[in-house]
């Protein structure tokens, strides 16, 4: 916070005055703050950057509305590269396309939605002569007119004459220009020497014309948020489901008392000297914050375990724009399993699984190999490989099998028929000493 709050005063040295901000919107130690802040011994400026960390204290979040006032409020009198332009008596011409709002800098490329705002300034002098012309007796200069027409133009196309004018973006590229045509007309009336007297004798118009063009390029930002969402499983009162979302700048899946949020972006201040025009820059950082919820991500999965479902709601945002979702909660479990032709086989012997119920999408795993299978599927044997692994979403069971070699099995075969015999033949002895004893 230190840090922030100085960062704020040496940038207000630097400013020009701006706007004060109402601290009546705000509420609890944030009022209380503000109001601390416009009753300390600092300037308008130095107030206004300290109480701006307040209003866009949310960094994951892009603040439009800040921007917006801050922009729309900044008094502009001169061009920022300080180039002029002049034509006649029309001296110190200039336009400059301001800021599109809302607008986004990522990747140094400027985005914007498909509707917003341009601001543009501009401004002008004339200079009426005032010399004497030649042969007259006196010179006299009146305007007659003075015209600016401003026009902004949307990728060739006229959108409208105001500083402050809106756009409706259909295109993948915006090209932005704002033209300013200045025609400013004046009259010259002549006085010539008639029998020792100084007496009108004709006039002059002319017109001075001088157009100026300044121009702003950005790119569509198309919104593409989606998400599915679905219970996987519950057991007495855990439920466990998956979210998959993509395309989003904050994510926040919130239950009655519980909440996950992942934000992939921070945004920024970013200035334009020497104003300090605002754009919101955006920064690709991740980051995740949970209350009384577990999740575990992978790509753009999102399992998450919890307690209490009720209120449950999915909030995407992007950098323009957000939805909100209900969750479906209905679950239907899927008693699923499976079973082979036999219990033992030999080593390359054909296991033929069986999936229940049919058309179940079942990811099947034997001996270090997986695949998904419906009703069906078959592996090799593999030796000394014994366990078959079913999972259908988070459900997972385990079948035993027997994979050995052939002559295992007949070693075998030959060590219990020699255990029978030798136990037929102790018996036949022992019930012959029995019956005739020596």
């Amino acid at each position: 916070m230190k840090k922030t709050i100085f960062l704020y005063l040496a940038l207000a040295f630097l400013l020009p005055s701006a706007i004060a901000f109402n601290c009546n919107s705000l509420s609890g130690g944030d009022f209380y703050v503000c109001n601390s802040i416009q009753s300390a011994d600092l300037s308008s400026m130095e107030k206004d950057l300290l109480i701006s960390d307040i209003f866009n204290k949310n960094k994951t979040t892009p603040n439009f509305d800040f921007v917006y006032q801050w922009n729309t409020n900044l008094k502009i009198t001169s061009p920022s590269d300080g180039k002029t332009y002049s034509s006649g008596i029309i001296r110190n011409a200039w336009i400059e396309t301001i800021s599109l709002m809302p607008s986004v800098i990522e990747d140094n490329i400027l985005y914007v939605p498909k509707s917003g705002k341009i601001r543009t300034e501009y401004n002008y002098q004339y200079i009426l002569p005032s010399a004497k012309q030649k042969k007259d007796c006196k010179t006299i200069y009146s305007l007659v007119q003075n015209t600016a027409t401003l026009t902004i133009y949307l990728n060739g196309k006229p959108i409208g004459n105001s500083k402050l004018n809106s756009f409706n973006l259909n295109e993948d590229n915006a090209n932005f220009i704002s033209r300013l045509d200045i025609a400013v007309r004046y009259r010259i009336k002549h006085y010539r020497l008639d029998d020792g007297s100084c007496r009108y004798y004709d006039s002059d118009y002319i017109t001075d014309t001088l157009t100026l063009t300044d121009s702003l390029s950005a790119k569509l930002y198309k919104s593409q948020l989606d998400s599915s969402f679905k219970i996987t499983d519950k057991y007495f009162n855990v439920t466990k489901g998956v979210l998959t979302a993509d395309n989003f700048t904050k994510l926040i899946l919130s239950f009655y008392n519980s909440q996950y949020q992942n934000s992939r972006y921070v945004y920024s201040l970013n200035y334009s000297l020497p104003y300090y025009v605002l754009t919101l820059k955006a920064e690709p950082i991740e980051y995740e914050n949970s209350n009384n919820i577990y999740v575990g991500k992978n790509k753009n999965n999102f399992t998450f375990t919890i307690k209490d479902t009720s209120n449950c709601k999915i909030t995407l945002f992007d950098h323009f724009d957000f939805i909100t979702k209900l969750c479906d909660l209905s679950f239907n479990e899927i008693n699923f399993s499976i079973r082979t032709d036999k219990i033992n086989y030999y080593e390359n012997d054909t296991i033929k699984v069986y999936i229940t119920p049919e058309n179940a999408l079942v990811n099947i795993t034997y001996a270090n190999q997986s695949r998904l299978a419906k009703n069906y599927t078959e592996f090799r044997a593999v030796l000394y490989e014994n366990k078959i692994n079913a999972k259908l979403n988070n459900k997972e069971i385990n079948i035993l099998i027997n994979a050995t070699k052939k002559e295992d099995i007949t070693f075998l075969y030959n060590i219990s028929v020699l255990s029978f015999l030798g136990y037929f033949f102790f018996k036949a002895a022992k019930v012959y000493f029995l019956t005739f004893p020596i």
